[in-house]
């Protein structure tokens, strides 16, 4: 009954498929109100304006032309506590990113341009998506507006958007979590996500625990993606059929009791299975990207 059951779970874990997250950033390590050299996170200011205060609460870099801050409420002074105007406290932790109004100049009213550009993020090979929370801060003057993108470099070129246009926060000064599955053509790739304030004189926008998960396709799911094994059936040698190139790491083959009856530990392109007994059998590769399973069938 116990060996039973043990091929019995083996047999159903091949099929399974999860989320994983690959990026996330609550940005709790960085420096208070720093505008500049927030990890690997890129802030470019496009609309160079001035920003608007926080009545008489003062900070580092308060005055400082910027797009987004590390905005600690807890290092302020006096600390910015929630209020019925508003609320800039952190989502997590004591730390979020904060996009500050732009004073008009010249001009009756002043548009953001400012951006906050991912760390470089190597996607999964399958359902990719990334999510954030965000807010405005004030209730008064609410209605913050963002674009979501993702392109190949850190800049605000070449920029493939992910939202629907222009997206709006309610004016309620709470966290909402905005999530976006990241077209197919991007899989695999090396990509940076990018957060696009475009707000019309609003007051603060404020974004925490950011966040990029991928599929992990069940193992047998991940074979088939990679992988081809042929003949199969075999009687002395089966072959691997690399179909997208990814670097194997090692090779086993395990019985229908979960027992390993070879193993290679390298890059493998054949194995011969002559020794074996008759019988049905699962082939097990990884690589960096993952671990494939398949069965084969030994004559």
């Amino acid at each position: 009954m116990k060996k039973t059951l043990l091929s019995l779970l083996f047999l159903s874990s091949i099929g399974l498929s999860a989320q994983t997250t690959i990026f996330e950033d609550s940005f709790e390590t960085y420096t208070d109100f720093a505008i500049s050299n927030v990890g690997a996170w890129t802030l470019i200011d496009v609309d160079l304006n001035n920003p608007y205060f926080i009545g008489t609460t003062s900070f580092d870099n308060a005055a400082a032309v910027r797009s987004f801050m590390v905005f600690n409420t807890t290092t302020t002074t006096p600390p910015l506590l929630p209020s019925a105007e508003g609320d800039w406290t952190a989502r997590t932790g004591n730390k979020s990113m904060n996009c500050m109004a732009s004073q008009a100049s010249p001009g009756p009213v002043a548009i953001n341009n400012d951006w906050l550009i991912s760390p470089q993020i190597n996607l999964g090979t399958s359902g990719n998506v990334v999510s954030f929370w965000a807010k405005s801060v004030s209730t008064e003057y609410g209605n913050e507006k963002f674009k979501v993108g993702i392109s190949a470099g850190n800049t605000t070129a070449n920029v493939t958007l992910l939202s629907a246009g222009i997206i709006t926060t309610p004016a309620t000064a709470t966290w909402a979590q905005y999530t976006y599955a990241v077209p197919a053509s991007f899989n695999g790739q090396p990509v940076y996500f990018s957060i696009n304030c475009v707000s019309e004189d609003q007051y603060g926008l404020s974004v925490d625990d950011f966040k990029v998960t991928a599929e992990v396709l069940g193992t047998d799911n991940f074979f088939k993606t990679n992988f081809a094994v042929y003949p199969n059936p075999a009687t002395d040698v089966i072959n691997i059929s690399n179909t997208n190139q990814l670097e194997i790491t090692s090779a086993a083959i395990v019985d229908v009791n979960g027992r390993t009856v070879k193993q290679i530990n390298s890059a493998v392109q054949s194995i011969n299975i002559g020794d074996l007994t008759a019988g049905v059998y699962f082939l097990k590769i990884a690589t960096a990207n993952g671990e494939g399973t398949t069965k084969i069938v030994k004559n």
